[in-house]
């Protein structure tokens, strides 16, 4: 049955947990599984990954396989490398079941927009971006980095993943405390030495403080109390309002 095959032939250990994300598993044809396990492998998953995948992600177990080949054929034609598919869809399996139309070619209409040519390239190095909201994410967070902080498209291909940190937690707080703070002129310093480290490192080795990152976490919860206060204060109007 279904059950046994999918551990048996596929390698699934945790069935349970599968099947509580994903029932409607256990109503698929077997060809259903075939397909699907013949498809990851021929992408470069290794065959010792599929099961991992599969647990994971078992929404993927039902996709439409037309779907899925539509996927990787927009991938490879801006430029994504064959030999990075298997990488890519092994860590983040999410992006097989992302619709072309509606999630992302606006995405690589934004990053062209923007000044990236690349675009297989910077996929390539970080692949979540291809499922982040244009208006919610990726806008807010470029006009940002182009009119506060006064960088252009270059630091974002040099660092893709400024995309995949969060707008006013870490960018903003970080930049706002070098800016009002430390009194740094922040359009010398590099974005990726801003944001890959964490707090008390960033606070040590960039911001230049000597207290073990505690006037920076001070200020970063104080930041983030205010930003909350004022968020209920505008809740509070629209009602009385």
């Amino acid at each position: 049955d279904t059950a046994a095959t999918l551990c048996r032939n596929v390698g699934v250990q945790n069935l349970a947990s599968m099947i509580a994300a994903s029932p409607g598993v256990l109503l698929l044809d077997m060809s259903q599984f075939t397909s699907v396990v013949d498809f990851l492998t021929d992408v470069g998953v290794d065959e010792d990954d599929v099961p991992i995948i599969m647990q994971s992600f078992p929404a993927l177990i039902e996709a439409d396989l037309a779907k899925l080949e539509e996927t990787v054929a927009y991938l490879k034609a801006l430029g994504v490398q064959e030999n990075s598919l298997g990488g890519i869809f092994r860590a983040f399996p999410s992006l097989l079941l992302l619709d072309v139309q509606e999630d992302m070619t606006p995405v690589v209409s934004f990053l062209k927009e923007i000044g990236v040519v690349n675009i297989g390239r910077f996929i390539t190095r970080l692949p979540p971006v291809l499922g982040y909201s244009v208006e919610k994410e990726l806008k807010p967070k470029w006009e940002y980095l182009s009119q506060v902080c006064k960088f252009d498209y270059f630091e974002v291909v040099r660092f893709p993943a400024y995309f995949s940190y969060p707008l006013e937690r870490v960018i903003k707080t970080r930049y706002e405390y070098l800016r009002d703070i430390k009194k740094a002129p922040i359009s010398l310093v590099s974005v990726d030495d801003v944001l890959r480290f964490g707090d008390v490192d960033f606070a040590t080795s960039v911001a230049g403080d000597k207290d073990g990152g505690e006037e920076f976490l001070r200020y970063a919860k104080q930041r983030k109390e205010s930003l909350s206060s004022g968020g209920k204060k505008k809740r509070n109007k629209r009602r009385a309002g």
